[in-house]
């Protein structure tokens, strides 16, 4: 009976880990964390000798399921991205211990009608990837392989980009059947499904749109 409850417990125990309402992320700045409410969005700076401060409110007053909102660190010890995994939408926050007049939450694609609305509901649908561009990440519907460059910037918020790289679904579901790999190219990567087994060639550029393009090559 011993070994019976002690199974139960592990077979458990990642479904209890997986139901995180709040996560804490460490920031390069030793003295402070960032406190993420993964159902709401709310972003909190939380300073060791117990101060805190808001950075970005609630982005999903009624948020009930954990695990939608989730943050991405980025190169600039200052900056992280958060994206809302049930549509898509993105945001930079930025942290600092200059003073609340340098923190602050901006979208980045909030007001794109390009994805599902808040009711869908698929926890992890959408999914980001850094690039070996510090300013550059891919984001990914891994439900139907579209693909976006996104793009945040520290000097002149006039230069946040979310721009589409394919228009079209190229296999539909209701889970996550595609991921991606990255090339010898640092603009390059397969964009694969795990459930048929095609395989597509992207890039994104610094370039301009011309650049920008996505082909099949199986």
């Amino acid at each position: 009976m011993r070994k019976i409850a002690t199974l139960l417990i592990l077979c458990f125990m990642p479904i209890c880990l997986f139901a995180q309402t709040y996560k804490m992320y460490q920031t390069r700045n030793y003295h402070n964390q960032l406190r993420l409410n993964t159902a709401t969005g709310e972003v909190l700076q939380v300073q060791d000798d117990g101060q805190s401060w808001k950075i970005c409110d609630a982005r999903e007053e009624c948020g009930k399921v954990d695990n939608r909102f989730c943050l991405y660190e980025t190169q600039n010890m200052w900056t992280f991205l958060m994206l809302d995994t049930f549509t898509g939408k993105n945001w930079q926050v930025q942290f600092s211990t200059e003073g609340t007049d340098y923190m602050f939450a901006t979208p980045i694609n909030y007001w794109s009608k390009a994805f599902p609305s808040s009711s869908d509901k698929w926890v992890g649908r959408f999914q980001m990837f850094a690039t070996q561009n510090m300013w550059t990440f891919i984001m990914l519907d891994s439900y139907t392989g579209r693909l976006w460059q996104v793009q945040y910037d520290t000097k002149s918020l006039d230069n946040l980009l979310c721009v589409s790289i394919n228009e079209e679904v190229l296999e539909s579901g209701d889970r996550s059947i595609f991921s991606i790999q990255p090339m010898t190219s640092m603009f390059q990567y397969y964009l694969i499904s795990n459930k048929s087994g095609a395989m597509w060639q992207f890039q994104w550029t610094t370039e301009g749109p011309d650049y920008r393009w996505i082909k099949r090559v199986n």
